[in-house]
C-alpha cells in the first residue's frame, strides 16, 4: 500500500495535522459529559481514535530513521493500529471519575497537535526543511548521515498548483548546490510503479543556453575547461564514448529525454556531450564524479524541480559547517 510515498515531507504533515482536527471535531460533535449515558462508550471510541492518530504520527516519524522511503505507509498504518489497540485495552480500565482527566489531556495534546503539524508543514514548505544525504554521490563536500537543513526561500517560495515563485532572493549560479525533486526519468521501474518521490542534490555546473562537454573527466563549459576543486574521483581509469548517434541534433535530443539512463554508465560519466542546456532548464552534477547519477544520465533539470539550497550541516557534531 503506497500513499504517504507518494508526497513531500510537508504534505504528511498536513494530512497528519488534518486528521488530528477531525478527532478535535468528534471530540466537540460527541460532546461526553459524566452524566451521559453512553459516557464511557464515547470515551472508548475517543481514546482508541487518539491512540490510532499518535500512532500514525509515531510511525510516519520512526519510518525516517529506516532510510526507505517505500516504508512510510507501512509504519504509519501499523503504528496507528497498535497504539489504537494498546489505548482500547487500557481505556476499559479507566474508572468513570478518572475518564474525564484522562479525555481533557487528549483534547489538548489533539488540539496543540493538529496546529503545530499545520504550521510545521508551512515552515517546511516556505523556508526550512531537514535533509539527510542518502548516498556518496556529493563525497567529500557532503558525505552519506549529513543532515542539514535547506533553505527554501533562497530561489523563491512555489505556489501550490503552478510553476511560478514568489519572493525569489536569487536565481541559481554556477557552483551552486541544490536539492531538487527527483525527475520521474531517475527514478527506478518500481518506484515510478509506486509513484514514490524523493529529493536529489547536487551541483549546478550548467544554466540555461550552456554548452555542456566532458572530456576525460574535465568538465568544459561554453568550450572553457573548468577548475572545480571540489570535485573527487574514485575510478583513475577513463572510458571512452560509444558512437551511436548519427548526429549531434539525435544526441541533444537522447539525452533530453533521458535515454542515457539505459546506458551502461561508463559509456557516459567520462566523455560526454558536447549538449546544449535547453531555456528553464539546468545541468547539474554530483561532486563524486565516478558515482553520481546526474544530468549526463537522465539530462536537464526543471527550473521548478527545484527546491532549494543547503543552509548548514547540523549533524554529526565534527562536521558541522556551511557547504561549498
Amino acid at each position: 500500500m503506497i500513499f504517504f510515498e507518494t508526497m513531500p515531507m510537508e504534505a504528511k504533515l498536513i494530512v497528519l495535522g488534518i486528521v488530528s482536527l477531525l478527532w478535535v471535531i468528534l471530540y466537540k460533535i460527541l460532546k461526553p459529559q459524566k452524566e451521559d449515558r453512553n459516557y464511557k462508550i464515547k470515551f472508548i471510541i475517543l481514546h482508541t481514535l487518539f491512540g490510532f492518530v499518535a500512532g500514525l504520527i509515531l510511525g510516519l516519524v520512526l519510518s525516517t530513521f529506516s532510510g526507505q522511503i517505500d516504508v512510510q505507509t507501512n509504519y504509519s498504518l501499523k503504528g496507528g493500529i497498535i497504539l489504537a489497540s494498546i489505548f482500547l485495552v487500557y481505556s476499559f480500565f479507566i474508572k468513570n471519575e478518572n475518564i474525564k482527566k484522562v479525555l481533557i489531556s487528549d483534547f489538548d495534546w489533539a488540539e496543540t497537535g493538529w496546529v503545530s503539524l499545520i504550521i510545521a508543514a508551512a515552515v517546511m514548505y516556505c523556508f526550512i526543511q531537514a535533509f539527510k544525504i542518502p548516498s556518496g554521490s556529493m563525497r567529500m563536500t557532503l558525505v552519506e548521515g549529513d543532515h542539514l537543513f535547506v533553505n527554501k526561500l533562497i530561489y523563491g517560495i512555489k505556489i501550490p498548483f503552478t510553476d511560478k515563485r514568489i519572493l525569489q532572493i536569487k536565481e541559481v549560479k554556477h557552483r551552486d548546490i541544490v536539492i531538487f525533486d527527483c525527475p520521474d526519468v531517475a527514478l527506478s521501474y518500481e518506484e515510478r510503479k509506486k509513484r514514490i518521490q524523493k529529493d536529489f542534490i547536487k551541483r549546478c555546473v550548467g544554466l540555461p543556453g550552456d554548452k555542456i562537454e566532458i572530456k576525460n573527466k574535465v568538465l568544459y563549459i561554453n568550450d572553457v575547461p573548468q577548475q572545480e576543486p571540489y570535485v573527487n574521483f574514485e575510478d583513475e581509469n577513463i572510458y571512452q564514448t560509444q558512437k551511436i548517434f548519427n548526429s549531434q541534433q539525435e544526441y541533444q535530443t537522447a539525452w533530453q529525454e533521458g535515454r542515457f539512463t539505459e546506458a551502461p554508465a561508463i559509456f557516459i560519466r567520462d566523455n560526454f556531450g558536447p549538449v546544449i542546456v535547453p531555456q528553464g532548464h539546468y545541468f547539474v552534477l554530483g561532486d563524486n564524479r565516478d558515482r553520481s547519477f546526474d544530468s549526463r544520465f537522465w539530462g536537464p533539470l526543471k527550473k521548478e524541480y527545484i527546491k532549494g539550497a543547503p543552509l548548514i550541516v547540523y549533524w554529526p557534531p565534527k562536521r558541522i559547517r556551511i557547504p561549498k
